[in-house]
């Protein structure tokens, strides 16, 4: 089994990009100028913007990157974004 990354880059895009998006996440993140990553660190995972502050409901420490990835998708899709992509470079 190859060992994965504890650096992932999480890609977001909108769901419905007509919708008007009410959220306050900041508009360079869909566009791949702001990627939000999920490292690990001491055994536990954790979100961070290359620029600025993770939303609140994000601020935790989540135990496997699968647990912390759910947390983020339900945070987002309630946002009309979705995960598109996660870059794993391992």
């Amino acid at each position: 089994m190859a060992m994965r990354s504890n650096d992932r880059i999480l890609v977001l895009e909108k769901i419905d990009k007509e919708k008007k998006d009410n959220s306050i996440i900041d508009p360079k993140v869909l566009e791949g100028k702001n990627p939000l990553h999920a490292y690990m660190d001491q055994g536990m995972w954790y979100f961070k913007f290359e620029h600025g502050l993770v939303p609140g409901p994000l601020r935790d420490r989540y135990t496997s990157f699968r647990i912390a990835k759910d947390a983020a998708e339900a945070y987002f899709l309630s946002r009309n974004i979705r995960i598109a992509d996660v870059i794993d470079d391992a």
